[in-house]
């Protein structure tokens, strides 16, 4: 009987020094890791739109969660869009804005890669002829090296 409740009594307490997951983490537990999430941005800005925030969350919760998942940082631009904003390419720039909102959430060191892509891959003419599905960052999950 004793040993039962040392048992049990060394079980809670090396419960108590796990990290206690957030809400937002059990939700991501119990769900399979998504492919790719998506951040839009405001024409010739590297201004995330509305809503933007839940996905940089949704991202951090995804990698502190899954140890052996990085994310793949992918920007681009539309090709109505300036090319540049001050000395950068637009795309290279919204690179660095979306790589800051996830070192901002302790996940820096989890980006696998950053990639800019200029407008290279159009999907414009496949959502209607709407390019404001080209000024995109692409946030894409994949098993880090040795995962």
């Amino acid at each position: 009987m004793y040993k039962v409740a040392a048992a049990v009594g060394l079980a809670a307490a090396l419960g108590g020094c796990a990290p206690q997951m957030t809400k937002l983490e059990r939700e991501v537990a119990s769900k399979d890791v998504p492919t790719a999430m998506f951040v839009f941005f405001q024409k010739d800005s590297v201004v995330p739109v509305e809503g933007s925030e839940e996905v940089f969350d949704q991202t951090a919760a995804v990698l502190s969660v899954f140890d052996n998942i990085g994310v793949k940082v992918v920007a681009h631009r539309a090709s109505d869009e300036r090319k540049k904003i001050e000395g950068l390419p637009l795309d290279e720039a919204r690179v660095r804005i979306l790589m800051g909102h996830l070192s901002e959430r302790g996940v820096a060191d989890k980006v696998v890669s950053a990639i800019s892509q200029g407008n290279k891959e159009s999907m414009a003419a496949a959502a209607g002829g709407d390019r404001a599905v080209d000024r995109r960052g692409e946030l894409i999950f994949g098993l880090v090296p040795g995962g």
